[in-house]
C-alpha cells in the first residue's frame, strides 16, 4: 500500500483525505491537533505543527511515504514543497517554489513574456517609491491580505500601515482597469495542462475582496486561447515542474492581458475542491494525488459539462441574502454562518456561501 503524507488537517484538506482514501491510499497527517477537522479521516494522525517540517520530515523518511501533498494554502504548499524535495519525492525544486512565492520577483521575470502586458512595479521604500494609482501589497502573503489601493497622497499612511502589518517587504505596482479571472493548472514533469477558467467577482478598492467565482468563463473562444497560452509560459518562466497552480489575470477592455500573480497550489474557495470537478467532471484533486505519487496521466481533453460556481455572503452582498435564505433550484450547497453580517476586508471575512451547479450561470440580480 502507497503512503501519502498530507500537510494540514484543516478544512481545505477534506476532500484531499476523502480521495486518498477512495484510491486505497495510507494516509499520515500532520497538524495542530484544535481544530483539526480531519483528524479522523488519516489512517495515522500526528499532532505536530506545520512549522516544524524538519521534525515532519524525519517522520515521512521513517515512514517511507511515497508522497507529500496539501491544498488551498500558501503556508501548507511551501512546507509541502520542503518535505517532498528533502526526500527526493515527485516535487520541484524548493528553491524555485520560494523564489515563486514572492510576488516582485514574478512579477519581474513574467513582464518579459510576450503574450503578456508588462506591469508597471516597484518595490517600496518610501513614499518616493509610489505612483498614482497604484496598488499596494506584501510581496509575499496569502487571502488578499494586506492589499491597499492607493488613488493619490491623502492615501499612502493607511495602506503602507496596513501592507506593513503583514510584511515589512511591499511593493506598488500599477492598477489595472479591467476584468479578473483566474486560471486552474496542473503540471507534471515540466509539463502543463490548463483545466479550467474562472470567472471572479471582485469588490472595489481599497482591498479588491473576492465575493464569487464562476465556471466555465464567459470570454470568447480566442481570449482564452491567448489566456492559456500566456498561463503555459508563466508556469515554464517560473520554472515549476510539477502540482496545481492558480494564476490570477485581469483582461483589459482592448484585451490586453496582465498577470496580477501565481499561487502554487489549486485555488482556494472551493475553486479546486468542488467547482473544477463540478463544471468539467475531471477530478482535479485525485490529479493533485497522482502527481505528488509520480503516476499523472494527463487528460487527452477536457470538456465544459456544467456552468458552477460560488457567491460569498459579506456585509457588502447584504443585498444577495434573500438568495441564501431561498435559494435558487441549481444551488447544491447553502451555508449562512451568522446574519449578523462583517465588512470584508479579506478573501477571510465571509458570513457564508452557496454553491450551485447547472445548464446556466446563476445570476443574483
Amino acid at each position: 500500500m502507497k503512503k501519502i503524507a498530507i500537510i494540514g488537517a484543516s478544512y481545505g484538506q477534506k476532500k484531499i483525505c476523502e480521495i486518498a482514501n477512495a484510491m486505497g491510499l495510507y494516509t499520515i497527517g500532520f497538524s495542530w491537533e484544535k481544530n483539526a477537522v480531519c483528524k479522523e479521516l488519516f489512517s495515522k494522525f500526528y499532532p505536530i505543527s506545520v512549522l516544524e517540517r524538519d521534525k515532519i520530515t524525519k517522520i515521512c523518511q521513517e515512514c517511507k511515504i511515497d508522497g507529500v501533498i496539501s491544498n488551498g494554502s500558501d503556508l501548507t504548499a511551501e512546507v509541502s514543497a520542503y518535505i517532498a524535495d528533502k526526500l527526493n519525492l515527485h516535487c520541484n525544486n524548493y528553491s524555485d517554489f520560494i523564489k515563486a512565492k514572492n510576488k516582485y520577483y514574478v512579477r519581474t521575470i513574467t513582464n518579459k513574456i510576450d503574450t503578456l502586458h508588462p506591469v508597471k512595479c516597484n518595490l517600496v521604500k518610501d513614499k518616493t517609491d509610489l505612483f498614482y494609482p497604484c496598488v499596494v501589497k506584501p510581496c509575499t502573503g496569502e487571502g488578499g491580505k494586506g492589499v491597499y489601493f492607493i488613488k493619490d497622497e491623502s492615501d499612502i499612511k493607511s495602506a503602507l500601515k496596513y501592507a506593513k502589518a503583514v510584511n515589512s517587504e511591499i511593493m506598488a505596482e500599477e492598477f489595472i482597469y479591467g476584468k479578473e479571472i483566474s486560471v486552474e493548472t496542473l503540471s507534471y514533469n515540466n509539463k502543463h495542462v490548463v483545466i479550467q477558467i474562472t470567472d471572479k467577482d471582485i469588490l472595489g478598492a481599497p482591498h479588491f475582496v473576492e465575493v464569487g467565482h464562476h465556471q466555465p468563463s464567459l470570454l470568447n473562444f480566442e481570449l482564452k486561447k491567448q489566456i492559456k497560452n500566456a498561463s503555459l509560459k508563466i508556469l515554464d518562466v517560473i520554472n515549476y515542474k510539477n502540482g496545481a497552480a492558480h494564476i490570477e489575470l485581469k483582461v483589459d477592455k482592448n484585451n490586453n492581458i496582465y498577470l496580477i500573480e501565481i499561487n502554487l497550489r489549486g485555488g482556494g474557495d472551493e475553486i479546486s475542491n468542488k467547482l473544477v470537478q463540478l463544471s468539467t467532471g475531471f477530478d482535479y484533486i485525485k490529479a493533485m494525488v497522482e502527481i505528488s505519487l509520480g503516476n499523472f496521466k494527463f487528460p487527452s481533453k477536457i470538456n465544459n459539462k456544467n456552468f458552477a460556481g460560488i457567491y460569498f455572503l459579506t456585509a457588502q452582498t447584504k443585498d444577495k441574502l434573500k438568495y441564501f435564505t431561498n435559494p435558487d433550484k441549481s444551488v447544491i450547497e447553502c451555508n449562512i454562518k451568522e446574519q449578523d453580517l462583517t465588512e470584508s476586508k479579506t478573501n477571510y471575512d465571509r458570513n457564508g456561501y452557496l454553491i450551485y451547479c447547472g445548464n446556466k450561470k446563476l445570476i443574483l440580480e
